[in-house]
């Protein structure tokens, strides 16, 4: 991993530098790439596998969660079924629409998928187990309750 850069005059906070350390673990290390070539296709067609898998969806609902619009969720679903990842099938409740789903095939690209985003960079396991611990413990302060995790945060 590239060491942070800086610009000049930028001044930072401890939270801002915090945010953009971890920022840089998750978003530029080489997982992304590992994923692609794993799953021989663009990141952005795994995470849409990967949500397809974690709650099959209609594909308005997975274009507002993935942050694109509805045609080019067609043309993505269209290219993960053609690879025979996932299948429409019928709406439980609503017969306009289709309902996408994962095929098996997509149900072990999308664990292979997440297995590999899971593996942490060796960065965090090469830390002290109690520089860890610490950093667990923050990480869960702040998923639980972000407005009152520093008052739980331990002291030094």
């Amino acid at each position: 991993m590239s060491p942070t850069k800086r610009y000049p005059a930028e001044a930072t906070s401890p939270a801002n530098e915090a945010w953009e350390i971890m920022r840089e673990l998750v978003l530029d290390n080489e997982r992304r790439r590992e994923v692609s070539d794993a799953l021989g296709m663009s990141f952005a067609r795994a995470k849409a596998l990967r949500r397809i898998y974690k709650a099959p969806s209609t594909m308005g609902e997975l274009a507002t969660f993935l942050g694109i619009d509805p045609p080019y969720m067609t043309i993505v679903v269209d290219d993960l079924e053609r690879q025979g990842l996932v299948e429409r099938k019928p709406h439980p409740t609503d017969r306009r629409a289709k309902v996408v789903e994962t095929t098996p095939l997509g149900q072990e690209a999308a664990r292979r998928a997440r297995a590999i985003l899971n593996r942490p960079p060796t960065e965090l396991t090469a830390l002290p187990e109690a520089e860890l611990a610490a950093l667990l413990r923050g990480l869960r302060a702040i998923r639980r309750d972000p407005a009152t995790a520093v008052n739980r945060l331990p002291k030094g």
